[in-house]
């Protein structure tokens, strides 16, 4: 099954349709502006919760908790020394995530070494689309979940990145202008 993500990025609160190939909303995410937990729903096309996704703020990776509607809890962590691929623990299923996440181009990969899904990006788009190529449905609401959860991963990176870089040139222009002194 082939599902499609899209995202608005211009709303108040941060939102994401999910949908199949015939563009009928399979799921419906949505993250509020502000939260204290900092929590996103993640609900099937009936408007049935299907997870709720948290970030565990004090860890020393990147982890997201997912609490299936089953109660039954997934932690999507990164892992270290994984310089040129990412490589995302989903610890409580023995499932990987392995791919180039930064470029929404990565596998679901079971604790047998089987792929599940795939992802990839659109690049020529007017909203940022994001396909999902479900290779066992039986996996479906788990691998929706992980993918919005790496999502927030992702987004969480790409400010961190933003913020460095800010700083860094706010850094290089204080510097240019203390050396400055003044003179011509």
């Amino acid at each position: 099954m082939l599902l499609h993500a899209k995202s608005k990025m211009l709303s108040i609160h941060k939102k994401m349709e999910i949908m199949n190939e015939a563009d009928e909303i399979m799921y419906t995410v949505e993250s509020k502006a502000i939260s204290i937990h900092d929590t996103t729903y993640v609900r099937n096309a009936a408007g049935e919760p299907i997870a709720t996704i948290s970030h565990k703020p004090i860890s020393l990776h990147e982890t997201h908790i997912i609490e299936f509607v089953d109660g039954e809890q997934v932690e999507v962590r990164t892992e270290w020394f994984h310089v040129m691929r990412d490589v995302i623990d989903l610890e409580g299923l023995g499932w990987q995530l392995r791919g180039d996440v930064l470029q929404h181009n990565y596998e679901f990969v079971n604790q047998l070494g089987a792929v599940l899904a795939r992802t990839h990006q659109k690049w020529v788009s007017l909203h940022d689309v994001y396909y999902i190529d479900v290779l066992d449905e039986s996996q479906l609401d788990r691998i929706v979940a992980i993918y919005v959860a790496l999502e927030r991963i992702i987004r969480e990176r790409e400010i961190r990145r933003e913020n460095e870089s800010s700083t860094a040139a706010m850094g290089g222009a204080a510097a240019m202008n203390s050396g400055n002194n003044g003179n011509p």
